[in-house]
């Protein structure tokens, strides 16, 4: 009976200490809970920040998943401390659904020279008030539709 305490209070205890501090969902389980992960950050408008220089980010691919811009990225690095932001200058493009210009700025100090892929989800649905809206991702290719058909 002692013994089976003492294996009770070891297992109780060692349940405690593993603890990941991740989110109870991944991009592996969405299959399975069916929920999404939530978008990253969300996007910053300075139009100082917009032509401020960053580190090179090569675009890999860009795409739009719900009320997130998706991106993959590559850069070189791999041991420093970095962010990745959404860089919105505040002009919206008078067209039919108004075109909106951003950029990715990496800052920040890693002098490693590995290649570091990297995927960056951003909230874009406040750009224009959940409203269609035109994505002119400076270093993507084609533009991206947002909030049409």
């Amino acid at each position: 009976m002692m013994l089976l305490r003492l294996v009770f209070v070891c297992s109780f205890i060692l349940m405690l200490g593993c603890k990941s501090g991740k989110p109870a969902y991944s991009a592996e389980a969405q299959p399975q809970t069916g929920r999404k992960p939530a978008c990253g950050g969300g996007w910053i408008m300075d139009n100082a920040l917009f032509s401020t220089p960053g580190f090179a980010l090569n675009i890999d691919t860009a795409y739009l998943d719900g009320r997130c811009l998706v991106v993959d990225v590559r850069r070189n690095g791999g041991c420093g401390s970095v962010s990745v932001d959404l860089i919105w200058n505040g002009s919206m493009m008078k067209s039919m659904p108004p075109q909106v210009p951003l950029r990715l700025l990496g800052r920040g100090e890693d002098p490693c020279r590995s290649e570091v892929r990297q995927q960056y989800r951003f909230e874009i649905s406040t750009l224009n008030n959940g409203q269609p809206l035109v994505i002119q991702l400076q270093g993507w290719k084609a533009p991206l539709h947002f909030g049409q058909p």
